[in-house]
């Protein structure tokens, strides 16, 4: 027989389960703002039913309704997608931001760069060819290579800034990578912790979920998820960074680059046995970057300081100065073979670039040191030839037949060109592959928003049901207490 009561108690466990849906409906209105939130559902199931005697025999009578769990909207696969598109997506647009600040550096205008002072250094010598005689003509020729030297090292000190910026924010983003990790070793004891008992740490986990999602823009992670409700995140090269409550440190190991002297960074777990290689991510960015794309463009410029140490000095010397005597080196310092092995700078005991030791030879700054500058072919009869000064002026502009050591078959001029255009295509290629990566990424992040979301509309009308099955469970509540009470009174 059924208790006498036991609507009573119905009502009393449908407006508990009304009130908790109401108030998990709130919860989700007032986080429909807060990032990283997922959508929590109540999940009502029936009591137990109750055997009941009836005409036909044994019955079973319901008891009610009761709450099974408060679930998120979460799915694991999407996360795992979104972790691996954010990555890659962050790898791209470092690439596109840095190297948006290295297309500066060779970003020729009409008066200024790199091919300008080519340009003008070659105008110079072509003006001192027709007036080798003419002292003003030397002194132009002298100062126009004077400021093709400045403009080379200025151009290599603003990649090795970049370089050198590049390595700071490696530092950083490695200190950020820790911290992020001891959060999520910490979040994976309260979560553990909590549910213990059988409950769902939503709030909790939604946060660890967000920490990943920062980790993510940094390096790519692997995560699974533990019986016991923890993460193991797995980084590049397969260094555990966390596992349960414990977190690998990451260290940072500063050194500078030789030959060009920018700071490097290398990344080792705490006890530094574990070197950690990045990818995807923009720490990765970062290094590939800095130890490729930079470091190849200060090749590049080393090689144009080379050439000019080695084949423009080559060519000065089979000239002669206006004294019709032999003539020494043009850049560099008198006396100097620069082609002798012996006297390259970057396999000296203290490495240095061919870019850090060019200049212009410093007897030309003396009293009538502009005399020493060759515009006078070998064979030349008299001060104003200028047989040297064209073939000097033609090596800036014209591809060598023979190969050097520095440019291969290219010229200054047609050399430095290639660089620019490698500049803008690459560039150019992380601008393209930045777009592409966003559309995919946003792809997937909308595809989680749209299962882990709060929907407004979707809200409301859940506060709408949830108020009306209140109401329903009080009224008849309040009808069965009024029955209740005229049986008592009657009886």
């Amino acid at each position: 027989m059924a208790s006498t009561f036991g609507g009573l108690n119905i009502m009393t466990l449908g407006m508990s389960a009304q009130q908790l849906s109401q108030n998990t409906t709130g919860h989700n209105v007032a986080n429909a703002s807060t990032a990283g939130y997922s959508r929590q559902t109540v999940n009502l199931v029936t009591t137990t039913p109750q055997q009941i005697y009836t005409a036909n025999g044994m019955s079973m009578a319901g008891t009610g309704v009761t709450t099974a769990s408060i679930t998120r909207a979460r799915d694991f696969l999407v996360d795992t997608q979104y972790w691996q598109k954010n990555s890659t997506k962050n790898y791209w647009s470092t690439q596109s931001d840095v190297l948006a600040k290295v297309e500066n550096v060779f970003n020729d205008t009409k008066n200024t760069g790199i091919q300008n002072a080519i340009e003008l250094f070659h105008t110079a010598l072509g003006t001192l060819a027709s007036n080798g005689s003419e002292d003003s003509a030397r002194t132009a020729a002298r100062e126009a290579a004077n400021a093709l030297v400045e403009t080379l090292q200025t151009s290599g000190s603003n990649l090795v800034s970049q370089a050198n910026d590049a390595s700071s924010r490696i530092d950083t983003q490695i200190s950020q990578v820790n911290s992020l990790s001891k959060q999520i070793a910490a979040l994976n004891k309260q979560i553990v912790s909590q549910e213990a008992t059988g409950a769902t740490a939503n709030d909790l986990r939604d946060q660890r979920d967000k920490l990943v999602d920062e980790l993510s823009s940094f390096t790519e992670v692997n995560v699974s998820e533990e019986k016991n409700g923890s993460y193991t995140v797995i980084i590049s090269g397969g260094v555990s960074l966390v596992q349960g409550e414990h977190a690998t440190d990451l260290t940072v190991e500063h050194g500078k680059n030789n030959p060009y002297g920018y700071d490097t960074t290398k990344v080792t777990t705490l006890n530094g046995t574990v070197n950690v290689n990045f990818k995807n991510g923009s720490i990765a960015s970062l290094m590939d970057l800095r130890d490729t794309t930079i470091n190849g463009y200060l090749a590049d410029l080393d090689s144009l300081a080379q050439s000019l140490l080695q084949d423009f000095n080559t060519q000065h010397k089979q000239g002669q100065t206006k004294d019709l005597t032999a003539a020494d080196n043009f850049f560099g310092v008198t006396g100097v073979d620069y082609t002798d092995a012996a006297e390259d700078p970057t396999k000296m005991a203290s490495p240095a670039s061919w870019l850090s030791i060019l200049k212009v030879n410093e007897k030309f700054y003396e009293t009538n040191g502009v005399n020493l500058i060759a515009a006078a072919g070998a064979d030349a009869a008299g001060t104003a030839d200028g047989t040297n000064a064209t073939a000097l002026k033609n090596w800036l502009v014209d591809d060598p037949s023979t190969t050097s050591a520095a440019l291969g078959k290219n010229s200054l001029s047609s050399y430095y060109a290639s660089m620019v255009s490698s500049v803008g295509v690459q560039t150019q290629q992380a601008k393209n592959m930045t777009t592409n990566q966003t559309v995919i990424f946003d792809s997937v992040a909308t595809t989680r928003e749209s299962i882990s979301g709060v929907s407004m509309d979707e809200e409301l009308s859940n506060m709408i049901k949830f108020q009306q099955a209140y109401g329903a469970c009080a009224k008849m509540l309040a009808t069965m207490d009024s029955m209740l009470d005229s049986l008592i009174n009657i009886r």
